[in-house]
């Protein structure tokens, strides 16, 4: 019996062991072919075309200047097809040297202004670094007001010490409302004293239907009251801040801060720089009183001889959506560069006809505008010309000498004008000259005869 048992155990023992390995291999392999399978599934899944940025034309995102998805190409795809004043509550492009409106929609509403209102506040800041009150090399302490506010901020914090002009680039750049607010204390010593500055300077700048209340532009919801003005008057206070403070470019053309110390990134708000090659400022906001809005100015460079260099500036104002702004703006400030500019107004090196001068040695003279002119102007533009010659003009007459002059007119409106001068030296008939005149012409009573 005993040795039956022990049969028994040996034959156990050799039959259940395989069989144990191999099932637990089978289930080894089993798992893997399912995370395979779970692997290739995950690999072969279909990407959203919405993500792929794929397009070819550009767009803004938070991450900066992007090639546009599927999703963004479809969305921009319909706003095109909207008018302005449907994509807008107000807008306007105004050429900054003349001053002049080209186009422009509801312009003397009052408008909310969100942070576009900040343009008062740097002008503030630029008049003290100006006159020497301030120096950009200043360092400002953040206190905890300032540490504290929120919306778009440059994520200070209580103790930290940023210089002047990192707080202006942070103002204009990613519209930071805590630089600001950092930079009004430090100026006025308190945001109600910077305020009245603000007043102050739009009142200076004849912006009679202004209100500031507070550095930021955000919504003062204690007074429910905003900082505002119209659209128009947003013009006159882009172009001063321009003239007054071309330096104000260097900072708004910075497309991106970065701090890596402190874990910061943010581009800049501006939706159309780096996207439209001319656009090189200026600022954008948003609040719900005022919706999406924007100031933008660009420079276009003149072409030799062909037209000189025109900065345009471009205002929207209350788009429902960031979408509807970037269409808007960029549709308006392209059509400006395509459609305007400081154009030519005649040509030097083409002649403009000839004139018959007494006693001068040739026959037909040959005179020139002198000088060229340049106009603003829409490209299409149809000019009449008109040109008068002096009387009594007679030989010699010495290389440049006026004789005459060409004005051009737009409808019934003087342009431009300038003198009619011949390039070249009029000699005056000689002994010899006026001898040979006579032959050539008995040889020509002669051949008639014939």
């Amino acid at each position: 019996m005993k040795k039956l048992l022990l049969y028994l155990s040996i034959v156990s023992i050799l039959f259940s062991s395989p069989i144990n390995v191999i099932a637990e291999n089978v289930k080894t392999v089993e798992n893997t072919n399912l995370n395979t399978n779970q692997n290739t599934n995950q690999n072969t899944k279909e990407i959203d075309p919405n993500t792929i940025r794929n397009k070819d034309f550009l767009v803004p995102t938070k991450e900066g200047v992007q090639k546009a998805n599927q999703y963004e190409a479809d969305k921009i795809k319909k706003l095109e097809e909207v008018p302005l004043e449907g994509l807008t509550k107000s807008y306007l492009l105004g050429d900054y040297k003349s001053g002049e409106i080209l186009e422009g929609y509801n312009l003397d509403e009052v408008r909310a202004m969100a942070s576009t209102s900040k343009l008062v506040s740097i002008f503030v800041v630029l008049d003290k670094v100006s006159d020497g009150s301030i120096s950009l090399k200043d360092e400002v302490e953040i206190d905890h007001e300032v540490a504290s506010l929120t919306g778009s901020t440059f994520k200070l914090k209580e103790g930290d010490k940023v210089s002047v002009e990192k707080l202006i680039e942070a103002s204009m750049v990613v519209s930071g409302n805590d630089a600001i607010t950092a930079l009004a204390k430090y100026i006025a010593g308190s945001t109600d004293a910077f305020v009245k500055m603000m007043n102050d300077k739009c009142e200076e700048l004849g912006l009679k239907n202004s209100l500031m209340v507070n550095p930021t532009g955000l919504t003062d919801y204690e007074i429910t009251d905003y900082n505002k003005m119209t659209t128009r008057e947003m013009f006159k206070l882009a172009t001063e801040l321009l003239k007054q403070h071309p330096e104000i470019l260097h900072y708004t053309t910075i497309e991106k801060l970065e701090e890596p110390e402190r874990n910061f990134i943010e581009y800049s708000t501006n939706p159309v720089l780096g996207i439209v090659p001319e656009v090189d400022g200026l600022k954008t906001g948003y609040t719900n009183a005022a919706g999406r809005c924007v100031i933008l100015t660009g420079l276009e460079k003149g072409v030799e001889n062909k037209s000189k260099d025109m900065r345009l500036i471009c205002i929207t104002t209350g788009s429902n959506s960031d979408f509807e702004r970037f269409v808007a703006c960029k549709r308006l400030i392209t059509r400006g560069f395509e459609d305007y500019g400081y154009n030519a107004v005649g040509d030097t090196e083409k002649e403009v006809r000839t004139i018959e001068v007494l006693n001068a040695q040739d026959e037909g003279i040959p005179v020139y505008q002198k000088e060229v002119g340049y106009i603003l102007s829409k490209s299409s533009t149809k000019l009449k010309e008109i040109v008068s010659i002096d009387e009594d003009l007679k030989a010699p007459l010495e290389a440049g000498t006026s004789v005459g002059k060409i004005s051009f007119y737009k409808d019934d409106d003087l342009v431009y004008k300038s003198d009619l001068i011949v390039k070249d030296k009029v000699y005056e008939k000689g002994f010899f000259n006026k001898f040979k005149k006579v032959f050539e012409e008995i040889f020509v009573n002669i051949e008639k005869a014939a």
